[in-house]
C-alpha cells in the first residue's frame, strides 16, 4: 500500500520522507546530482566536484562499469569502507551484498546502465551473535564517460547505526528503479544558451569594423586565401616600392581595402599625419601579396 502526506498543499510519499530524515546523505547527494543535470538526461563524470558533496563525501563512491551487471568502486568515502572494515577501492559492488542478493544488484546496475535509471535500493544488513540487524540505503545515479557512454556511476550508501569491526553484507529489501527522462523547458534553455555562444562566436572582425559588409553573402563572396606571394614589385618608373596586404574582393573592379602595416600602426599611435599610408621606403622593400583561389 502507498502511503502519502499532504505538506504546503503538495502530496509527498511517506517512505521518501522517512527516507530523507533518517539517511541525509542519501538525499542530499541525489540533490547535488539533480543539480548537475540541469535540464539534461545525465550529468557526466568530469562534472562530479567533491567539494559539491562536502560533508556527505564519506557516503560517496563512483563505480565503473566493467561487465554487464558488473561494476567496480573506482573511489569511495571513509564510511563505506568502514562497512566492510577495509579499503574497498578496486572491489566489486556486489561485495556489499549476500550471495541471495547478488543477482537483483545484477539487474540494478544493468538498469542503471542501460536503461538508464536511477535505482534506489532499502537494505538490511545481516545479523551476528554480536552484531544486530542494521538499516540502510544506496543509491545508484548514472554518469557519462568522455566519450558519453554511461560508464560510471556516483553512488551513496548509509547505514542507520554504529558500524563494529566485522564487515557487514546487506540483503536488499526494496528496489526502486526511476527511468530517466529529459526536463524539455531546461533542455530548450541549454540549447538557447549554446546556440547564443555559436552567434558570440560568429561577431564582426577586423574587417567589419573597417566598414565591409558583414552579411552571409559578403562571406560567400570573399574567396578563400590559399596562398601568400612575397616578391618585390616595381611601378612604372621601374622603382620598387612598398606594399599593401589587400583584402580580397568578389568584385572585378574592387581594388581591395588596405591593410596598415606595423610600422604604420605605431606612426599612427604617436600622432604621425596620414597614419593609414606609408611612405616610400629609402631602399627596395618587398610586397606582399594575398592571392585569392579561383
Amino acid at each position: 500500500m502507498k502511503i502519502e502526506y499532504l505538506k504546503d498543499g503538495n502530496v509527498v510519499a511517506l517512505a521518501s520522507a522517512r527516507r530523507d530524515r533518517k539517511f541525509p546523505a542519501i538525499a542530499q547527494i541525489e540533490a547535488y546530482w539533480h543539480g548537475l543535470r540541469n535540464g539534461r538526461l545525465m550529468p557526466t563524470r568530469h562534472d562530479v566536484d567533491p567539494r559539491g558533496i562536502g560533508d556527505n563525501l564519506a557516503h560517496a563512491f563512483i563505480l565503473e562499469r566493467i561487465a554487464p551487471g558488473h561494476a567496480r568502486i573506482r573511489l569511495a568515502g571513509q564510511h563505506v569502507s568502514d562497512i566492510l572494515s577495509m579499503e574497498v577501492r578496486g572491489m566489486p559492488i556486489s561485495a556489499f551484498f549476500t550471495p541471495q542478493a547478488r543477482q537483483e544488484v545484477q539487474d540494478a546496475l544493468e538498469s542503471v546502465f542501460d536503461m538508464p535509471a536511477e535505482v534506489n535500493l532499502t537494505l538490511q544488513s545481516e545479523s551476528g551473535i554480536f552484531q544486530k540487524s542494521l538499516d540502510a540505503q544506496m543509491i545508484l545515479l548514472p554518469l557519462k564517460d568522455r566519450e558519453g557512454r554511461v560508464t560510471r556511476v556516483l553512488g551513496a550508501f548509509q547505514v542507520d547505526g554504529k558500524l563494529t569491526r566485522a564487515p557487514l553484507r546487506f540483503n536488499i529489501r526494496t528496489l526502486d528503479a526511476r527511468p530517466l527522462t529529459v526536463d524539455q523547458t531546461a533542455a530548450q534553455k541549454t540549447r538557447d544558451a549554446e546556440h547564443r555562444q555559436q552567434q558570440e562566436m560568429k561577431r564582426p572582425g577586423y574587417w567589419d569594423m573597417r566598414g565591409a559588409p558583414t552579411s552571409e553573402a559578403t562571406d560567400r563572396t570573399i574567396p578563400d586565401v590559399t596562398r601568400v606571394d612575397i616578391r618585390p614589385t616595381g611601378d612604372r618608373q621601374n622603382r620598387k616600392t612598398d606594399g599593401h596586404i589587400m583584402r580580397p574582393s568578389g568584385d572585378a573592379g574592387d581594388r581591395g581595402i588596405p591593410v596598415p602595416g606595423m610600422a604604420e600602426l605605431a606612426a599612427s599611435f604617436h600622432g604621425t599625419p596620414d597614419s593609414m599610408r606609408a611612405g616610400p621606403l629609402a631602399r627596395p622593400g618587398g610586397h606582399l601579396r594575398i592571392v585569392p583561389q579561383d
